[in-house]
C-alpha cells in the first residue's frame, strides 16, 4: 500500500535475486547474520523468504541477527532450495542515512537419525575416512553428546559395534581405542539432529527394539 512516507522518499527497499543453495542432506543448521547502522530514528529490517521447486516461495519473515534462518527447520529435509532476502529501509526525515553493509547465510548439512523403536538405538556404523585428520558425530538434539575418533588416516575404515564396544580398524597392527573418547553412541526415541565433523564416508547399520 502507498503511504505518504513511501511518497516523499523515507522509505525503500531491496529485493535479491533468487540464490541457489547447492546442499543435499537430511536438513541444515542456518544462521544469517548482516552488518548495517541505523542512525537514530532510521531502521533496518531484514526478510527472508524459500522455495523448494522454484515454483511456490514461502511467505516473508523477519529475521532476527544471527539467529536462524525463520522456516528452515533443522529435521526437515533440504534439496533444491532457493533462498531470497530482502532489505526495508525507514527513516523519519532526509537527515537520517541508515547504512547496510554486507550479509552472511550459513548452513551445515546434518544426519537425521529417526528411533522408531521404543527404547535407545546404538547402531553399527562403518567410518572410511578421507584425508588425515579427526572425526566427530554430535548429538545437537541430546545434550550435544560427542562420538569422537582423533588422528584416523586416510582410507581407513574405522569399524564400531556401539552396543558390544568393539572397536576395529582395516590398519594392521592398529587399536583405535586409545584415539576414541569413549562415548558410544546411543540414540534415544524420537529425531536425532546430528552434526558430523571431518570428511568421511560413513554407514549404518541398525535394528529398532519395539516393544510388545
Amino acid at each position: 500500500m502507498t503511504t505518504w512516507q513511501s511518497i516523499i522518499n523515507l522509505k525503500g527497499n531491496y529485493t535479491s535475486e533468487p540464490i541457489p543453495i547447492p546442499i543435499s542432506a537430511d536438513g541444515v543448521l542456518s544462521k544469517v547474520s548482516w552488518e548495517s547502522v541505523e542512525s537514530i530514528g532510521s531502521k533496518i529490517v531484514v526478510q527472508t523468504r524459500f522455495t523448494r521447486d522454484n515454483l511456490n516461495w514461502s511467505e516473508w519473515q523477519n529475521c532476527i541477527n544471527g539467529a536462524h534462518i525463520p522456516d528452515v527447520v533443522e529435521d526437515v529435509g533440504f534439496y533444491n532450495v532457493s533462498i531470497m532476502f530482502r532489505i526495508l529501509f525507514m527513516r523519519n526525515t532526509y537527515d537520517e542515512i541508515p547504512e547496510f553493509r554486507d550479509i552472511t547465510f550459513y548452513f551445515e548439512p546434518i544426519l537425521l537419525f529417526d528411533n522408531k523403536g521404543d527404547k535407545s538405538c546404538s547402531p553399527e556404523i562403518w567410518i572410511t575416512k578421507q584425508g588425515n585428520g579427526d572425526f566427530s558425530i554430535i548429538n545437537t538434539s541430546h545434550n550435544n553428546e560427542e562420538f569422537k575418533f582423533k588422528s584416523l588416516i586416510h582410507g581407513e575404515t574405522v569399524f564400531v559395534d556401539n552396543e558390544n564396544q568393539d572397536i576395529e580398524t582395516s590398519l594392521a597392527v592398529t587399536y583405535r581405542y586409545k584415539d576414541f573418547n569413549n562415548n558410544y553412541l546411543s540414540f534415544p526415541v524420537g529425531k536425532n539432529i546430528l552434526r558430523v565433523t571431518g570428511d568421511a564416508d560413513i554407514k549404518f547399520r541398525y535394528q529398532f527394539t519395539l516393544l510388545q
